[in-house]
């Protein structure tokens, strides 16, 4: 008994050189127990940020299903192990690794009010570009109730432990015993985090809906998905898949050239957030700014594009138009893609984009596509504005001068570009822009579907123009002009709600009207009588990765043998959304039906035989 409340009496002092090996034990496990207890406190609180904007039930439920809470705190404990073994001290090793707790639970609760979604592992290769579309004054961080609790709880247990424990662990050997525990941990975790079996069967949607990526993510907390996240990152090919079965699907085809006489120019626009609000019916909207749209749309061959993502993530639908690829990576070495087929088939291949040209590392990254030139806002489309996002009015006049420019060359021509003047967020203050929502609705609402319409509007116009003016052109032209995903508008989608437009992803309305913008193919004079075609029609609703494809179909060409085996299984899966929701022989399924999972995993192991294997090398 002495020894005992001899043991507390030093517990919050230094070691002391002497001491002997009981009393140097039971320091050390005080102040690891007190260390841990700490952890669990801190880690409890940061899952009041994992929900963001949404019920108070999922959080809840995160206590409720005890393995949401171990595994949402396991982090954080190892985290402040880490740190303690490499600081000695208990209250820097909790301040520290709580603090990069804290940081990423922050920065996901943000990103949810802001977004409606929350931080990915893959989200950490772009801050630098989400730094970026903060600035402005956009994006207003702000101090919540709940933001308070959570810097609250890092100070008072900071504090507390300063108070509780004094000095540092000495002995080195005790410290890397630390570090190397907490890793060791951290790598017999590992397995656990990453296992999808165990992630789909922890089921916590008493108050969110499961078919809404979101949703689902939130209702296991934050540091738990946003780890189990690494396993989207880090492609595992599919099942079965070697590359033999992946090279196997090109059986029966052969890469084809482009007919000389069939050589049209090829102008392709990706349009940032750009939605047809017109078909969703909602009340007081005037919706007379599309009729210019329409009346394009009735001369092209149009349709609709049911993309991967909502209100952000332009590169994915971006990506998978140049590559024909389900899924995007990061392409950090040559990659098979359409722009480096149409260079090989004597192409110029160049584009523009009027912003940074780090931004999604498209400077490397298109590099490695097969882009031979491609201008950015530095040094180039900086002379033309000062804006933020430069205009489509300064865009779309420089996309055909560039093209007026490669006559000189005597090359087809193939242009790919992307704007940014309509990326949001949009105003929610009055700017001035032409009155489209009736006084139904919010301030906020209306100012921000004034602001959107506006620019959108704009560059319909402008789009308009640049047709007439390659009506006019002698040389046989196609232009190619589609959305990325649908706008921001509110936090957490709330001027959605408010307009009544349904984005219930567990209807089929929903799920179409989350995800689908518009495609739309149109040919000059000159083209049409190249290619014995009016270029006209409703096309089927696909996935960006077969927009290429039904490009080449209009065209009349049978391209590289991985189009033309794509071919085959777009008839099939028109839509393969990465959101677990295909479109199989017409109908909208969750599951692909046992007649169809042959030809499917062959979709499967073409796409990842496309993405591995550089089949075409620079010309």
């Amino acid at each position: 008994m002495e020894r005992f409340f001899d043991a507390v009496f030093v517990l919050r002092r230094a070691e002391e050189p002497g001491w002997p090996l009981w009393k140097r034990g039971v320091f050390y496990l005080y102040r690891v127990l007190l260390l841990l207890c700490a952890a669990a406190g801190l880690g409890a609180v940061l899952l009041l940020c994992a929900y963001g904007p949404y019920m108070w039930g999922v959080f809840l439920g995160y206590f409720r299903i005890w393995q949401i809470a171990v595994l949402n705190i396991l982090p954080v404990a190892l985290l402040m192990l880490l740190c303690y073994g490499i600081t000695g001290r208990t209250w820097a090793g909790f301040l520290l690794g709580g603090g990069v707790a804290l940081g990423f639970s922050l920065g996901s609760y943000y990103k949810l009010h802001f977004r409606g979604d929350p931080l990915h592992f893959e989200d950490l290769l772009i801050v630098r570009e989400a730094g970026a579309m903060t600035t402005g004054g956009r994006y207003e961080l702000f101090v919540d109730k709940r933001v308070a609790a959570a810097l609250g709880c890092l100070l008072l247990g900071t504090l507390l432990l300063l108070g509780l424990t004094r000095g540092r662990l000495e002995s080195w050997r005790q410290r890397l015993a630390l570090c190397l525990a907490a890793l060791a941990c951290a790598a017999v975790l590992s397995p656990v985090y990453l296992d999808q079996e165990l992630y789909d069967s922890i089921k916590n949607y008493e108050c969110v809906t499961r078919w809404n990526p979101t949703e689902d993510y939130i209702s296991r907390g934050f540091l738990y998905p946003f780890l189990h996240s690494i396993s989207d990152f880090v492609e595992t090919p599919p099942e079965g898949y070697s590359r033999g079965k992946g090279g196997a699907m090109l059986e029966g085809y052969q890469d084809e050239d482009i007919p000389e006489e069939r050589k049209v120019n090829v102008i392709a626009i990706m349009r940032e957030a750009y939605a047809d609000f017109s078909r969703f019916g909602i009340k007081g909207l005037d919706v007379s700014g599309y009729d210019l749209y329409h009346a394009l749309e009735a001369e092209s061959y149009t349709g609709n594009l049911v993309t991967n993502i909502f209100a952000g993530g332009t590169i994915d639908t971006e990506r998978s138009f140049l590559t024909g690829s389900q899924r995007v990576r990061e392409y950090r070495i040559p990659t098979n893609s359409y722009v480096w087929y149409l260079r090989r088939q004597g192409y110029t291949t160049e584009g523009c984009h009027p912003y940074y040209s780090w931004f999604y590392n498209r400077v490397n990254v298109n590099a490695n596509l097969g882009f031979e030139r491609y201008r950015f806002l530095e040094g180039d489309f900086d002379r033309f504005s000062s804006a933020t996002y430069p205009e489509d009015a300064v865009l779309l006049p420089e996309i055909y001068q560039d093209f007026q420019a490669n006559k000189a060359t005597g090359k087809p021509y193939f242009s790919f570009s992307v704007n940014v003047e309509s990326h949001g967020p949009y105003a929610t203050w009055d700017t001035g822009a032409r009155k489209c929502l009736s006084e139904d609705y919010s301030l906020e609402c209306r100012n921000a579907m004034d602001d959107y319409l506006t620019t959108i509007w704009n560059t319909d116009q402008q789009l308009a123009d640049l047709m007439d003016r390659l009506r006019k052109d002698p040389e046989p032209v196609v232009l190619v002009t589609f959305g990325d995903h649908l706008p921001w508008m509110g936090d957490n989608k709330s001027f959605y709600e408010e307009m009544g437009v349904n984005l219930d992803l567990s209807t089929e309305e929903g799920f179409l009207n989350h995800f689908s913008t518009r495609y739309l193919i149109w040919a000059n004079d000159a083209a049409k009588e190249v290619l014995g075609s009016s270029v006209q029609g409703e096309g089927p609703d696909i996935s960006p990765c077969y927009l290429m494809n039904l490009v080449f179909r209009q065209l009349g060409w049978k391209g590289p043998a991985f189009t033309q085996a794509m071919d085959r299984l777009m008839d099939v899966f028109p839509v393969v959304s990465i959101k677990d929701r295909y479109v199989v022989d017409g109908r909208l399924v969750e599951e692909i039906p046992p007649e169809r999972e042959d030809l499917f995993q062959g979709l499967l192991y073409l796409q990842q035989y496309w993405r591995d294997e550089f089949l075409f090398g620079e010309p």
